[in-house]
């Protein structure tokens, strides 16, 4: 029984030695914001964590939809397919860095890209809406750029920026041009207001998605008119976290 108990005292102490050394309290920071960001259940938050503690695996987004993408939906998924609409930097805060480094390929859409030393997906620097041939005003503003009839949210802060002209294309004819397959596994959409505008350039008869993570940015009534006509498409919302909405088939 004594011996028993001085186990268990043991046992208590090095757990609780455990619990507060900086590298446990770090990883238990880690597991509940993949909690958060991505709907996991706890084995895959567990795994996932792991990985980025013990194996060094780094997921640049910005807010886990890479993440969301390969422990979520296409776990073990190795040659999929991607298509990021409004890609900004290469790397940091990208959504599809961390799918092109496991051996998907893809394309990337921006009309101002930067920092795509080493990334593999097609770069299309055009500007995309619900239709071909339509001359805009781009707002230049780094991450906040967009289509200035379109902006949101950050409309005042991007209109701080200079003005670019540039004739629309639809992602129809990006995807058509790039001999894109039937089945896109994953489309990331943050094009800063313009996402439903770039949505309807789509032949939803022709091309399907496996997932989509795209930005509302809490603006009403562009979020419900997205839910609405995605659920028209025949996709729908399973997932939010912060200014995305995350979707899936139906």
């Amino acid at each position: 029984m004594i011996k028993r108990l001085v186990v268990l005292v043991f046992i208590a102490g090095a757990l609780f030695v455990i619990t507060r050394s900086p590298r446990y309290v770090d990883a238990r920071k880690q597991f509940d914001a993949n909690r958060a960001c991505c709907d996991f259940s706890l084995l895959q938050a567990l795994r996932l964590t792991a990985r980025e503690a013990i194996g060094g695996v780094t997921y640049p987004s910005e807010i886990g939809q890479d993440k969301w993408v390969i422990g979520k939906i296409f776990p073990g998924v190795k040659n999929g397919f991607f298509l990021d609409v409004g890609s900004g930097h290469g790397t940091i805060g990208s959504n599809t860095r961390a799918l092109e480094d496991l051996g998907w390929t893809g394309i990337c859409i921006d009309p101002f890209p930067t920092y795509m030393e080493g990334r593999t997906c097609r770069m299309e620097k055009v500007v995309v809406s619900s239709s071909a041939g339509q001359v805009v005003n781009f707002r230049t503003h780094m991450a906040l750029g967009g289509i200035e009839d379109t902006l949101g949210k950050w409309k005042a802060e991007a209109e701080k920026s200079p003005a670019v002209e540039f004739t629309t294309t639809t992602l129809g004819d990006v995807l058509a041009g790039a001999n894109a397959p039937a089945f896109i596994h994953f489309m990331s959409l943050d094009i800063e207001g313009a996402e439903l505008e770039a949505l309807k350039g789509v032949p939803f008869d022709k091309y399907r998605f496996g997932a989509m993570a795209i930005e509302h940015n809490d603006e009403e009534p562009k979020r419900s008119d997205l839910v609405k006509f995605l659920g028209e498409k025949g996709y729908q919302r399973v997932h939010s976290f912060k200014q995305d909405d995350f979707y899936a088939p139906r």
